[in-house]
Order: structure tokens, then sequence, then C-alpha cells
């Protein structure tokens, strides 16, 4: 494929989240045939979409054939710090220390970057010495003053301030306050804005402790047009990793409205932590939004209630995650099963049939719901209906849930698939991918059409993911996620109503 036809259909894959296909496109081209800028090109696009996998195995092309440019060899090792591939990546840069003398600017991207790639190992080990080497990193940018050297300042500022709250010396000499102020300063005088300035005033704010400067730094950056995925998820891991705004009162106000803009660029998939059942504050969307505030607050309210309806399904001898599973009231699918919620998941997930294939049989599996509090277990009672996973893929159960925990909002009602001129109609599926935190598909969650009784999407999911509710905008589940259609590229769900009808004769 001809470099520029690539690139073309390439962005347009991107735009319209068709990410299957990236991976189809990319095994179609020839790199040598690709100029230095078209490689730079390509690798930027992935990444503001955050396909890091993707973006690695297409940087390892060009630099197999040829393009070995400090911007690829860095973006190759974006990629793998990104995929928690911490040491490989560190390793990657170490390679590249002669870059600042050539290239002055690309050498502070190099610098910055390998400072990420230590913080980052501090968060996940707590090592000093690591904490420590991110801070002289971010120090050197700093005071090189060369490339975008706020961002560096900022995160100098951060990591002095974390070193601070965890009482290790820093080892250097250096004002957080001050180096944050500086920051404000030439940011507020500046004719021209870029996305990451406003992101980095609102940081620098958080530090001032200005909390009604620091969501107006934050609608400038959250709203901004350039504002991609790649940059937004960056910021949310900022916020929480380094200064720890989680239960916060700013945090509160804060991370929602970067987790909603995060969602409207459907770049990435949203990990729900465990938090128990936080009330989001409305004063961070009132800030950015107007009084659309309360609107996108209740989008994302009503969002988290229903993911304390879904839990991840475990052996409970072993402990090992299955699969997904969610709360339904039993009346909804059978009368006699009255008010009281059952246990919905995939037959493929637990099952008495052997042409099942299912890892659990029943009486042998648990249902952990991760967003209450204390993260509550129950084992899953009788099997009231099951259906095999070459039909509706069923398997229902009674249970005894946790204190406080209800049935999600159900519809036995699909949505409309939109026509050719229409806005495409956008579904939900929250679940356990992997077997990891519950989170929710952000992006590519395009409805596609029906096969009666299935109905078919493009929202990404991952093993671990079967047995997830799929949901309306509103926020209503009305299909039982069951698998992926390779041929088709599409994802497959069970609609409840065609459950409810097996279930009641």
């Amino acid at each position: 494929m001809d470099p520029e036809e690539y690139l073309h259909e390439l962005e347009q894959a991107l735009e319209e989240y068709r990410f299957h296909d990236v991976e189809r496109l990319t095994y179609e081209i020839v790199p040598s045939a690709f100029t230095e800028e078209q490689a730079k090109a390509t690798l930027r696009l992935m990444r503001g979409k955050r396909l890091f996998g993707e973006m690695e195995k297409t940087a390892s092309l060009f630099f197999m054939a040829g393009h070995q440019a400090p911007e690829i060899q860095r973006q190759w090792a974006q990629a793998l710090i990104d995929q928690n591939r911490l040491d490989q990546g560190l390793s990657a840069l170490q390679t590249m220390t002669h870059v600042s003398e050539s290239d002055p600017r690309e050498g502070s991207e190099v610098i910055g970057l390998t400072g990420r790639a230590y913080k980052q190992r501090y968060v996940g080990s707590g090592t000093r010495d690591d904490l420590i080497k991110g801070i002289r990193c971010y120090q050197q940018g700093w005071l090189n003053r060369k490339g975008d050297y706020r961002w560096h300042g900022i995160n100098l500022a951060a990591l002095l301030t974390r070193a601070d709250q965890d009482g290790v010396d820093p080892g250097v000499k250096a004002d957080a306050s001050r180096i944050a102020t500086q920051i404000k300063q030439e940011i507020n005088i500046l004719k021209k804005k870029e996305v990451w300035d406003y992101g980095t005033a609102m940081e620098a704010s958080i530090l001032a402790g200005d909390k009604k400067e620091t969501l107006q730094w934050a609608q400038a950056y959250a709203r901004h047009r350039e504002a991609d995925a790649f940059q937004l998820a960056g910021t949310l891991r900022q916020m929480r990793e380094i200064w720890k705004l989680d239960g916060t009162e700013l945090g509160d106000a804060l991370l929602p409205v970067l987790e909603y803009e995060l969602l409207q660029r459907e770049g990435s998939q949203l990990e729900l932590t465990s938090n128990g059942s936080q009330t989001l504050a409305n004063t961070g969307f009132q800030a950015v939004y107007g009084t659309e505030g309360s609107i996108n607050l209740r989008w994302m309210d009503t969002m988290r209630r229903m993911a304390e309806s879904v839990a991840r399904v475990f052996d409970t001898a072993e402990g090992k995650a299955h699969g997904t599973g969610f709360l339904v009231t039993g009346s909804v699918l059978r009368e006699a099963w009255g008010d009281e919620p059952v246990f919905v998941t995939n037959a493929h997930v637990i099952s008495e049939n052997p042409a099942d294939e299912a890892p659990l049989r029943p009486g042998y599996g648990s249902a952990e719901f991760t967003r209450s509090v204390e993260r509550p277990s129950v084992e899953l009672g009788e099997l009231l209906f099951s259906s095999p996973k070459i039909d509706l893929d069923v398997s229902v159960f009674r249970i005894e849930p946790p204190a406080g925990l209800g049935p999600v909002k159900e519809s036995l009602y699909s949505p409309v698939v939109a026509g050719e001129d229409e806005r495409p109609q956008r579904i939900f599926v929250i679940g356990h991918p992997q077997g990891g935190e519950l989170a929710v598909s952000l992006y590519n969650n395009e409805l596609v059409g029906y096969q009666d009784p299935y109905v078919h999407y493009r929202s990404p999911t991952e093993p671990g993911s079967s047995g997830s509710p799929v949901f309306t905008r509103q926020w209503r589940a009305f299909a039982l996620h069951h698998r992926t259609i390779e041929v088709q590229q599409v994802n497959e769900g069970v609609l409840l109503k065609r459950i409810k009808q097996a279930a009641s004769s």
C-alpha cells in the first residue's frame, strides 16, 4: 500500500474508532517506502489513540527498515513504557543519551520520558532510588530550558511534593512552589498557548492549593480540541498516582471531568477503581460545562451505580477469575423468581453441561462485587436456568447479594440502529477484562445491528468480559455479552428479552 494511501486510511480508521483495522492496514505496508516524516506521522496518529501495542510493532518495522530517527526510537520506547514494560523502555532510552547534543528538542523528550519511566517504577514499587532518578531527570530538563521544558518543571514540582509527603530526601535543591509559580507566570504571558500549557497550568494550580483556578485551567484543557486520549489519560494517571487526588475534595470535582472528556474522545478504557459508593462532586462539572454540568454528572453517576451491580466471577476454592456477571431483578426474566435479584452470567463461564466447556460447575463459583466497599464476595446459589453456549449462552443463579446492592436497570427494548445520515448509536459494556479491575468500554462502541436473538456491536472486549451487561446510552442493560466474532470484527451479545422468553417458557 502506498504510504500516502496508508496514512489516509489509518487516520480515517482512527477517527471512526475502527481499531481492529489498524493491524490489518499495517500488515500491508512496505516500511522502506516511507519517508522519515511519514513514519513519524504514523506513530503520532497511533499514540493519539493509545494503541501502544500497534505502535510498538510499527516502530520496530520502521526501525528495521532503516528509519532510525530519534523521534522514531523514542516513540518505540514510549510504546514499551505505556505497556508497563518499564525496564525495556529504559533500556531503549539509554541508547539515546547522545541525542540531547545532536537534537536538543528531541533530547528534551528523551530526558522527560526517562523521568516518566522512573516515576512509574516508583509508583509501582515504592523504591526510593527510582523517585530520586525521576526527580534528577526532570530537573535536568527543567534547567536545560530546551524544547517544551515546562512539562519537565511541573513533573519536577510534583515529584518533589511527593518526596516530601513520602519522607524521601530528593537529593536536589529545588523549591516546588517556586517552580509552579514560575510556570504559571510564563504560561499566562504566552500569546499562543498549546494544549499542554493548559494542563501544566492546571497542575501548577493544584500545587498552589487554588481549587477555583485549577478548575478554570481544567475547563480550557479538557475541552481543547487538540486534547487527545493519550494526553487526557496521562493527566488522569498523574492526578491519581502522583497527586493522589482520589477521595479528596479537589479530586471529586476534577477527576470525573477528565474521565468524562476521555470518554468523549473514545480513545481509552476507563477503569472503575474500588472506592465504594462515592457520590461525585457537582462543582467540577459546573465549572467546566456550566448548566450542562449537572447532566454530565448525572450520566457519570448513573454509570457508577450500574457498575456496583457487576461482579467478577471466580473459582471459590482457587480464587482464579473466569468471567463477569451481574444482578437483575428476578421477575424481569421470569415472574416466578420474584423481585429479589438473580445473578446472570454466561453458560461458557459456569455450566453443568459438558458441551459448554465451562471452567466452573454450579456450586463452585462465587461473585466478587469490586465496586462495593470492602469488595464483598458471595457464593452463587441454585442454578435457576441455563441455555447452551451455542444458543443463548446464559446461566442464571440464585444469590444473596451483599447488603445495599441492587440489580441493574434493564430494558427489554433494544436501541435502534442509526440511519445512514444519523449519529451512530453508542452502547457500553462493563466487565472485568483479563480478570482485572472493573472497566467500561469507551471507544469503538457502535451498535452494528441485530441477528435475532443476538445484537452486534464494536465495543472493545477482552477475555474475562464474558458475562458482562451491555448497556444503552441511558444505562439500561439490554443484552448479555458472550463472544467476539473475529471474521466480522464485531462482538455479540444475547438480548435479555430473548433470555426472558426462554426462561419463562
